[in-house]
């Protein structure tokens, strides 16, 4: 009888380490970041792989000290037009998010920033996009979609544009820079299971 409880309980032993060694597994992309950076982010990043990113870790001392790692592109490396590209992260959120942003600029004073917020919880990524206006040093953020899609055609940039903005940043510099550190499972043009929501899709 003992042995046959010793057996059934190596048996659930093992098909639950089985079942959380397939559920913590990177489901796409996006997974590998957030959980590798997680793993790395206290020691030595992944990201310092990068020879053109600044990595840091900021830390919030309102909130237990944690401290939340930020990885920004040098000015260098950013194709012309663009500004400040950034990964950034919140492991103590319960959505467990990560976040890449970038600001396109159409005139001196304009641009337009577009970014995306990562939830590792629900394996969902959700696309933004708002208008940057600069006067003296300072920046006033335009996130009403009216206004947004106002400014945009102004400048005659369509949903499209803003598609090829995003592809150009996101999926032709940051992934492909991930799949150059990292021996990722997926691509720029192969996610993985990720539910995508896109702002602008209907504009």
């Amino acid at each position: 009888m003992k042995k046959t409880f010793s057996i059934l309980a190596l048996v659930v032993v093992i098909s639950s380490s089985c079942f959380y060694f397939f559920t913590s597994q990177p489901k796409n992309i996006f997974d590998e970041i957030y959980q590798e950076t997680e793993q790395t982010y206290l020691g030595n990043n992944v990201f310092n792989k990068l020879k053109d990113v600044e990595v840091h870790k900021y830390q919030e001392y309102s909130d237990d000290s944690k401290f939340y790692p930020s990885i920004v592109y040098e000015r260098n490396a950013l194709p012309d037009s663009y500004e400040k590209i950034a990964i950034d992260f919140n492991f103590k959120s319960e959505a467990q998010l990560s976040l890449i942003s970038f600001e396109k600029r159409i005139e001196s004073n304009v641009s337009i920033k577009m970014w995306t917020v990562y939830s590792h919880k629900e394996r969902s990524l959700k696309k933004f996009v708002k208008i940057v206006l600069k006067k003296a040093g300072t920046k006033n953020y335009i996130e009403d979609e009216a206004q947004v899609k106002s400014y945009l055609e102004q400048y005659g940039i369509t949903a499209k544009d803003l598609d090829s903005y995003y592809d150009e940043i996101v999926n032709q510099k940051v992934l492909k820079d991930w799949c150059s550190i990292y021996d990722s499972k997926y691509s720029p043009s192969n996610y993985g299971d990720v539910k995508i929501e896109t702002q602008w899709e209907n504009w």
